[in-house]
């Protein structure tokens, strides 16, 4: 007698199991999970992907009258190319307020108050700051919207810490525990375009970038943060346009001067950014874009003990998330590309599909994100973050 085979009803499967299995599995994957049935996207909830090792991309809602779904974020994950996520929706203040730093999975924002709280767009989740009514005059808080922070969460026991400028202004911090805003700074006087500050969470150290010329450090492994090194550099470590050059030689005069002039006549702006690698080295970002946007990086480092600056070829086996000022492995990790940057526009272009993309610093060429990633929302500003750092 011939022996019928059973077939298999995955639907039926101990919920247990499915909750193990989906603890394996990465966001993208464990999304498609999801989806299979209503089993399996009841076995799911409360299950967390397994640690994130590669940037997404957020794209955030534009406020008019034409955006029906003006709460929402977009999510890029690069390994999944073919499409895009939507966020869960944030709130009617969501699409006024606008985005100064990220750390995981977490925005520090800006309310139409003026105000700032952190915000976890996966979950939903907020964590309300201090008011800054108290050392903000009222005539300086529209220029906010220009001002810089750095942002650091724990992800189990939410300690959070913010450090926060504006030029001309204040620099303050607050961390979890506190009710004020404290002043690190008073009257910096800083240049506008010139500042920059990158938050070092395992070493708890504030790096930052001021007058064109000196990186600063302060340790805040203590209640009161302290300044604890600060280097003048003899080359500027502001935008220079040989940053983008050959190294002048008596033997490349002629190639020399032939580079410079189309740098000069193409050249539209010019930044300074500053990051930390995987272990802990200060590096200086110098950015441009020219007439027919294209767009230069170079990456240098500094020269050991005498106040140089020296260009770096690459990053080996690590990628720049420019937004955040910080590197992170990507050998033989699907969906991060080794020795590039991830890039999503500087002060402004935030909202432009041209200045969106991966930059790689092997070809100096662009690699941009599918269409689809633009084509699914009108967006006023988009960042690149690490979710599980």
């Amino acid at each position: 007698m011939r022996e019928t085979k059973k077939k298999v009803n995955w639907s039926e499967l101990c919920p247990d199991l499915l909750r193990c299995v989906f603890g394996r599995l990465s966001f993208t994957d464990l999304n498609r999970a999801k989806s299979v049935c209503s089993t399996w996207h009841c076995a799911s909830r409360g299950c967390v992907p397994k640690r994130n090792q590669i940037p997404w991309l957020l794209l955030f809602p534009r406020e008019d009258d034409t955006n029906n779904n003006k709460s929402s974020c977009v999510l890029f994950i690069p390994d999944d190319r073919d499409r895009v996520y939507k966020t869960r929706d944030l709130g009617v203040d969501f699409v006024r307020s606008c985005c100064l730093a990220t750390y995981g999975s977490w925005l520090l924002m800006m309310d139409p108050m003026w105000n700032l709280n952190i915000l976890n767009p996966l979950t939903g989740e907020r964590i309300g700051l201090p008011l800054t009514e108290s050392f903000v005059h009222e005539k300086a808080r529209p220029r906010l919207k220009t001002s810089i922070a750095c942002l650091w969460v724990d992800e189990k026991s939410k300690d959070y810490l913010v450090v926060w400028s504006m030029s001309h202004t204040f620099m303050v911090f607050t961390k979890k525990g506190s009710n004020t805003w404290r002043r690190l700074i008073n009257n910096v006087g800083w240049a506008e375009s010139d500042e920059h500050m990158v938050y070092n969470h395992k070493a708890q150290k504030l790096y930052v970038y001021r007058n064109a010329e000196a990186v600063s450090i302060w340790c805040f492994s203590e209640d009161d943060p302290r300044r604890v090194f600060e280097a003048k550099y003899s080359n500027s470590i502001g935008v220079h346009y040989g940053d983008f050059l050959p190294v002048f030689t008596k033997d490349n005069v002629s190639q020399w001067t032939e580079e410079e002039d189309v740098y000069l006549r193409e050249f539209v702006d010019g930044w300074v950014n500053i990051a930390t690698t995987v272990s802990g080295q200060v590096l200086k970002i110098a950015s441009t874009v020219q007439r027919s946007k294209r767009w230069l990086f170079s990456i240098f480092k500094p020269q050991g003990l005498t106040n140089r600056w020296d260009r770096m070829n690459s990053l080996g086996n690590e990628a720049l998330i420019f937004d955040m000022g910080i590197t992170v492995e990507a050998k033989d990790i699907p969906g991060v590309k080794r020795n590039s940057i991830y890039f999503s526009g500087v002060g402004y272009g935030r909202n432009n599909p041209d200045n969106i993309f991966v930059f790689n610093l092997t070809t100096h060429m662009i690699e941009p994100l599918p269409q689809c990633v633009f084509s699914s929302i009108d967006f006023s500003d988009a960042r690149w973050f690490f979710p599980g750092c």
